[in-house]
């Protein structure tokens, strides 16, 4: 268990120099993966987490969905898999997240890296999409079903495709659960809070993002005090072009786990590849 519920990961590499990745808003662990092996090349222990839960028995709980609570079960996978301290990383609601998670427990964030964050600006764009996925998800569920009957037509040897059918193949109740979660709680840390986070922070500011504004990427690298803020070209080069943006990544990262106290506090973590921590 993770902070008292199911969580699905997918690992890639092994070690003490621990990444842990959410991904956007309603997409699986999925989307992060090429990035993910990129860096286990490299030398890094990857873990990838969903943001929505495997289905209970019993109802969805809204108060497992927040940008603060996916920070904390980001937290509670480090004791799950035998790690002391992680960079935490994301994109979208997976970037807040990491931002609650380095507020949350900051002796134990090596680092974040924080892709397309959601705040001031992008929130007045996500807020209208949350209302009609709530609607979807909750009126519309005959239309997923026939989405998912013809998703089932489309080629397997794709990114896209199987993030479709990870999407279509979701709990419903999870998936309105963590939709209403956001509209009710909080969406991201304060800006009080974000101007707490001491550790190092590699913001990717996401251009020709229609969700994302890349004002909120340049609010938050002036409101982290030890921050770098780096451009990518668009949403899709974390998951097609990789090398494009991998060099500023690894720059990072490295730097991250060479400070003294992370060193300190590292420990071997083994692999135990695509599960669910239950």
């Amino acid at each position: 268990m993770v902070d008292g519920v199911r969580l699905g990961i997918t690992e890639f590499g092994s070690g003490g120099r621990l990444v842990i990745l959410a991904p956007s808003l309603l997409l699986s662990r999925r989307m992060q993966e090429p990035w993910a092996r990129e860096l286990a090349e490299r030398g890094f222990h990857v873990v990838c987490m969903n943001n929505v839960l495997a289905a209970k028995n019993g109802p969805a709980d809204l108060d497992d969905y927040s940008a603060e609570a996916i920070g904390r079960r980001m937290v509670g996978l480090l004791d799950a898999i035998g790690g002391e301290i992680a960079v935490f990383g994301g994109t979208s609601l997976g970037a807040n997240a990491a931002l609650e998670a380095a507020v949350l427990d900051p002796n134990r964030t090596a680092g974040i890296i924080v892709e397309a964050p959601i705040l001031d600006k992008s929130v007045v764009i996500i807020a209208p999409i949350l209302t009609l996925a709530y609607e979807l998800f909750t009126l519309g569920r005959p239309v997923l079903w026939f989405a998912r009957r013809f998703a089932g037509m489309l080629p397997s040897n794709n990114l896209v495709t199987r993030l479709i059918w990870d999407f279509l193949s979701a709990s419903r109740v999870e998936q309105a659960a963590l939709v209403q979660g956001l509209m009710l709680g909080r969406i991201a840390p304060p800006r009080k809070l974000r101007r707490s986070i001491a550790v190092p922070a590699l913001i990717l500011s996401v251009n020709r993002d229609p969700f994302h504004v890349a004002a909120d990427a340049e609010q938050l690298a002036e409101d982290l005090p030890d921050s770098q803020l780096h451009q990518v070209s668009s949403a899709w080069t974390l998951r097609s072009r990789v090398r494009a943006v991998s060099p500023a990544i690894v720059s990072f990262l490295n730097e991250a786990f060479a400070a003294p106290w992370v060193i300190s506090r590292t420990i071997f973590t083994p692999n135990i590849g695509d599960s669910h921590l239950n």
